[in-house]
């Protein structure tokens, strides 16, 4: 009996230094954060910039994971939410495609090419560690490093189409002024940073 005990004390020992990891999303009160680094054919996409929401980045290069209500925690706490707060999308489509669409309208899917004309896939990975299924739907983590690629990395860095479309908003950058290279836009995919006009609307019908 006394082998028993002391075998369930050690279990119990074990899980309290050891705990499981945290496998939910974050719930209200909680306060998470992650880093994030997106690269398109061979340059880094500048940082978003501070925008106040429940899952937000104040330009620095982190997800900022604080749900205050139902509607941002758990399984809401995910990777889609935050970037739909930029007006962005990464996800998945019914055939297993990647795709990353801003607020420019511009989209980059797995099998886009870069300048160089090579087909791509997206890869997105946690840590090193790739991760599968839906990218949207990815539930960050604290101390979590998301790395979401298209084609080659690169030092060059990629204005942010969302500062682009909102000047208001300023620019997101890690580094202090002065630091980071200039914005570097040759050699990406048409469009991207261009905001896609809207189609005119049809003329009204003669009576």
């Amino acid at each position: 009996m006394s082998v028993v005990v002391l075998g369930a004390a050690g279990a119990t020992y074990s899980f309290f230094k050891h705990p499981p990891p945290i496998t939910r999303g974050a719930i209200v009160g909680e306060h998470w954060h992650a880093s994030y680094k997106i690269y398109i054919c061979g340059k880094r996409l500048a940082n978003y910039p501070t925008v106040e929401g429940e899952i937000h980045s104040h330009g620095d290069g982190f997800l900022h994971i604080h749900p205050a209500t139902e509607a941002y925690a758990a399984d809401n706490a995910n990777l889609g939410n935050f970037l739909l707060l930029y007006e962005t999308s990464f996800t998945q489509d019914a055939n297993g495609k990647r795709v990353m669409t801003f607020p420019t309208g511009a989209s980059i899917k797995d099998g886009d090419t870069c300048s160089n004309t090579r087909h791509y896939k997206w890869i997105f990975t946690n840590k090193g560690n790739a991760v599968k299924g839906d990218p949207a739907k990815f539930l960050p983590h604290d101390g979590d490093v998301l790395v979401m690629q298209f084609g080659p990395r690169g030092s060059g860095v990629l204005p942010n189409p969302y500062s682009i479309k909102h000047p208001e908003a300023g620019v997101g950058q890690a580094q202090p002024p002065g630091t980071t290279p200039g914005p570097d836009t040759a050699q990406i995919p048409p469009g991207l940073l261009t905001t896609t006009p809207k189609p005119a609307a049809s003329p009204a019908a003669t009576p």
